[in-house]
């Protein structure tokens, strides 16, 4: 099913599923942990979530003791009406305020749709999840994992620390390794962001001083506090440039010009030069959302 598995441990997978949409290649990851207790951290699509299924049997575990959602955007949280109904044992662990959408997902669906159009279509849908499946992560005790509520890429994102290994979501942007093997990190801001909520998370992560970090979009990174202390002086240097632009009397092309800097002035930004023209088209769409949240959160 054009899914990859890579294995960083005796106990930690990445499973890489099948790409949604042109440009979407290397994106869209579930972490899978196997020990005494397994679980996942997010699903994946509902459009790959038999993909997942049938990776998740690869890697070897029979049973899931529980899914953990970092939050509920569609790239993340898409297949977990089909995963819970594949492991009926399994608690889902999210959010408070993202139970109701996850018992009712028709608001967060046409929400989806607004947003990203063509994309929430290759997505596909949300199905709904049985309310006495789900467990508020703030409550939540169990297993050794820790999770901590990370507002900032969107209201409802939680990480988990399970040992010295962060699962971030997008709490620390997104990050991924260039086919050159250089770098290239972005925030995750799209509207509705509030900056200093953000820059609170990420203090909140720091000071949990975890060595490995697993990013949501994509792999895992052993320098985990000097990632997220670059991506926090990331986010100020975003703030900055887009400031500056948006005190301008000319609001014309602000959202372009605001492009055009930040990947002329962020060193992080580099590897954008490197990516395949599908992978390029994909970025650009999520650059302009994360310049739109910081434009309505300036504005």
């Amino acid at each position: 099913m054009n899914y990859k598995i890579k294995r960083f441990s005796d106990n930690i997978f990445l499973i890489t599923l099948p790409p949604v949409a042109p440009g979407f290649q290397d994106f869209i990851g579930v972490w899978l942990y196997k020990g005494e207790k397994t679980f996942i951290v997010d699903t994946g699509t509902s459009s790959t979530s038999d993909a997942l299924l049938e990776a998740i049997r690869e890697a070897g575990a029979r049973k899931l003791d529980y899914i953990f959602l970092t939050h509920i955007h569609m790239d993340h949280a898409g297949a977990i009406g089909e995963i819970s109904e594949h492991f009926p044992d399994a608690p889902v662990v999210c959010h408070k305020d993202a139970i109701q959408h996850l018992i009712d997902p028709s608001k967060l669906w046409e929400g989806t749709k607004k947003t990203l159009g063509s994309i929430a279509t290759a997505y596909g849908p949300l199905k709904p999840v049985r309310p006495e499946r789900l467990v508020d992560a703030s409550v939540f005790n169990e297993a050794s994992v820790i999770p901590v509520i990370t507002p900032g890429h969107s209201l409802h994102h939680v990480s988990y620390i399970f040992e010295d290994c962060l699962f971030a979501g997008e709490a620390g942007g997104v990050c991924y390794t260039l086919p050159s093997g250089g770098e290239y990190m972005r925030p995750a801001t799209p509207p509705k962001f509030f900056m200093e909520t953000a820059s609170r998370s990420i203090d909140s992560l720091i000071s949990m001083n975890p060595r490995k970090i697993c990013y949501g979009h994509l792999g895992l990174k052993d320098n985990a506090v000097n990632l997220l202390k670059q991506h926090k002086d990331q986010l100020y240097l975003w703030e900055d440039i887009i400031r500056n632009e948006t005190d301008k009397s000319n609001k014309e092309d602000l959202f372009s010009r605001c492009k055009r800097l930040l990947l002329a002035k962020d060193h992080l930004l580099a590897g954008f030069s490197e990516m395949e023209e599908g992978v390029k088209e994909r970025e650009k769409i999520f650059l302009l959302n994360s310049i739109k949240g910081f434009v309505g959160y300036i504005l």
